[in-house]
């Protein structure tokens, strides 16, 4: 359920690419709290990441659930000229986070990744970043959404594993194994 929201979420940004062809849609890999992964995001704004941060589960019946699933949006932007351009944009090519924030409220704001579900609503938006950083300022804005989705329990586990099949590739660009094994798991 989480994974393929993402994607649907995803996909759904990158509908903004037909427009801002040099946008980046992506997850959020912990990049604002190292330094060494925000420089590579300042090298790929502007940028909008999303990351899952929490979901509840409230029971409704005895394998039912209602799941309210928060995410955020990382929307990033830079520009060298001042921390003022990097929110507001100076062109319609060199767009500013606030325009790029409206974009993302646009294509999600109501918006219902399955058409039987619920739709997504935005929660909050925050100033997360806004400033210098090496030649480059940089804002972020962190946006919340939150769906509301059933969830009913599972009723069975994980099927037991057979085994592990090994597919060998030389050279490792070849898609066509060169060997295979093929290893099968046995109570002991």
């Amino acid at each position: 359920m989480l994974g393929e929201l993402e994607d649907l979420i995803e996909a759904r940004l990158k509908e903004l690419n037909s427009k801002l062809p040099s946008l980046v849609v992506g997850s959020y890999g912990g990049e604002l709290s190292d330094p060494n992964l925000l420089s590579g995001l300042l090298k790929r704004c502007p940028a909008i990441l999303l990351t899952v941060p929490k979901v509840t589960f409230t029971r409704k019946t005895n394998t039912r659930y209602s799941v309210p699933i928060t995410f955020r949006l990382i929307i990033a932007t830079r520009h060298p000229r001042g921390e003022r351009e990097t929110r507001r944009g100076t062109t319609d090519k060199d767009i500013g986070s606030y325009a790029l924030w409206e974009a993302c409220m646009h294509q999600l704001v109501d918006w219902q990744p399955w058409t039987d579900r619920a739709a997504i609503k935005p929660t909050e938006l925050s100033n997360l970043v806004n400033g210098k950083f090496e030649s480059a300022h940089l804002s972020v804005l962190g946006q919340s959404f939150v769906i509301e989705l059933d969830w009913e329990k599972p009723k069975e586990a994980l099927p037991e594993f057979l085994g592990i099949d090994l597919n060998y590739h030389s050279p490792s660009e070849n898609p066509n194994p060169v060997a295979t094994d093929l290893i099968e798991l046995r109570d002991v």
